[in-house]
């Protein structure tokens, strides 16, 4: 038969390594100068079949004479080699924590002596110097005994150690090519697999050191141009190996300069829902306040923890670290579960305040909202007479909502949210009473589990809360009124020139605001 168009295989590194393995046929010349290898020469003293006497003394020997292989055995019966023994247990594709049978190839086995060949997940490569045909130009290989790569290999990451794969389009082709490499060049491959549905055969050489592996592979390219021939790849899953955190780069979060201790002595408020006591939050002092009723039941942890965590919390492990990881935190837990939404009231809110005005909080994060109300407004007239922060979000009710409360009543530092381009959250309201921006998308933030990532204005606020932290912390003699000026005056200008209604007057920059003080 013609000599299909090859074309690369590459074996995944999950793949199980089958017996080292010879393709038998009847000996047909045809297909050999099809496929552009001599033929060899028919011994008179041997039977149509193989002997036990061509494996001698655990060495291959050269195989002057093939066979038919044995035919699949029926879906119904259990996989048989040639020699009649049941083939082992195809081997399992692992990845992560899922186990997934692989699929079961028909495999080529050796005739064994006097017993059959076990398969292992790696059987010893035997490479024997024997004398090389006259004018095959090849230079012999060292004898090579190994179950496993030896660690003297330099490889890159890339590459399985040593191996190179083939890939035939035929069954065919690949008993004549196989054989071929037996007689030629006393190699044969630790593993070998037929392709039920993708048709062909692959077959991975074992060699002792890198260099080997390349000669060998050139060699084989050189012999055969339209032969699929590589290095065994590497592939792996496309998965983090840590979370993409870019918050700290994108707001100037300091690293040398100021020393983090300095927060330990900064108390800020939050008004949420129940906070978790998660791994991330264990170093964290946190005094917590429940603000509801008995017969009420409490809202959902998700939400609270994450701004907790976001302004406080620490997973060294994934590379995360809260923008204030000192401070010390007030959570004032008034949500309540109704149906399937957490909501709060103005009553329960204006008691959260009070209290924590009463602890002498310095900041207090509001990562809530609604329409607002009369006696909601005279209480933040109140707050913005004390020499408090107040941090709120903006708002996820999109570009033509109404103005969010308590972000829009003044003296409230109204926050809206970016992603990790600068570009506006797609639901993040808008309007003249934005004062500035922080990262509020795609955050990854640790959770009981592992972690998860969070949008919204909500966590762009807690940021901003963080932020004024550091500021209260470094800054002594800033005033809580003058706050929001120098955070703006440093900010990065975001969307139109100047202060605008999607961007206020930019994006948050904590480094820049700290070293403008001191200029």
């Amino acid at each position: 038969m013609a000599v299909q168009r090859l074309f690369l295989v590459a074996c995944v590194t999950w793949m199980g390594c089958m017996a080292n393995v010879i393709a038998q046929d009847d000996l047909d010349c045809t297909r050999y100068r099809a496929a552009g290898l001599p033929c060899p020469a028919k011994p008179a003293a041997l039977s149509s079949r193989v002997p036990d006497a061509a494996l001698s003394a655990g060495r291959l020997q050269v195989l002057p004479r093939l066979v038919k292989p044995v035919a699949p055995a029926p879906a119904a019966s259990a996989a048989r080699d040639a020699s009649g023994a049941p083939l082992a247990t195809p081997p399992t594709l692992r990845a992560l924590s899922a186990v997934v049978p692989a699929a079961s190839p028909t495999v080529i086995t050796l005739v064994p002596p006097p017993a059959p060949i076990i398969t292992k997940s790696t059987t010893a490569l035997q490479v024997m110097p024997l004398a090389l045909p006259s004018g095959s130009g090849l230079t012999p290989m060292a004898v090579s005994a190994f179950a496993s790569p030896p660690s003297s290999l330099t490889v890159t990451d890339n590459r399985e150690p040593g191996q190179v794969i083939v890939y035939w389009p035929s069954f065919e082709d690949s008993q004549a090519a196989l054989a071929a490499l037996v007689r030629d060049r006393h190699i044969q491959p630790v593993s070998s697999s037929r392709l039920e549905h993708l048709g062909g055969v692959i077959a991975v050489f074992q060699l002792t050191t890198q260099t080997e592996a390349a000669e060998f592979r050139d060699q084989l390219v050189r012999d055969y141009p339209g032969l699929a021939v590589d290095f065994n790849t590497r592939y792996r899953p496309f998965q983090q190996a840590k979370p993409r955190i870019y918050l700290p780069l994108k707001i100037d979060l300091p690293q040398t300069n100021y020393p983090i201790a300095a927060l330990t002595g900064i108390r800020i408020g939050m008004i949420d829902g129940p906070v978790s006591s998660i791994a991330a939050l264990a170093g964290t002092t946190i005094f917590r306040k429940d603000f509801l009723a008995t017969t009420e039941t409490p809202a959902s942890s998700e939400h609270a923890t994450s701004i907790a965590t976001l302004i406080a919390g620490q997973d060294r492990a994934a590379g995360f670290l809260g923008v204030a990881p000192q401070a010390s935190l007030y959570s004032a837990e008034i949500m309540r579960s109704v149906g399937q939404t957490d909501m709060t009231s103005s009553s329960a809110l204006i008691r959260a305040l009070d209290w924590l005005l009463s602890e002498k909080v310095h900041v207090i994060n509001l990562s809530l909202g609604g329409p607002g109300d009369a006696v909601m407004a005279k209480a933040f007239v109140r707050l913005a007479e004390m020499a408090v922060v107040t941090v709120a979000a903006a708002g996820n009710g999109g570009p033509g909502a109404l103005a969010a409360y308590p972000a829009a009543y003044a003296g409230v530092i109204a926050v809206t949210a970016t992603d990790a381009l600068d570009n506006a959250y797609h639901l993040a309201n808008r309007g003249a009473y934005i004062t500035l921006a922080a990262p509020g998308v795609d955050l990854w933030v640790p959770d009981a589990a592992t972690g998860h990532y969070v949008s919204g204005t909500s966590f762009a606020a807690a940021v901003v809360t963080a932020a004024s932290a550091w500021l209260l912390a470094h800054m002594p003699q800033l005033h809580a009124r003058s706050l929001p000026k120098q955070l703006c005056r440093t900010a990065k200008d975001l969307g139109q020139k100047g202060v605008d209604p999607v961007f206020g007057c930019g994006l948050i920059q904590i480094g820049a605001a700290l070293q403008d003080d001191r200029s």
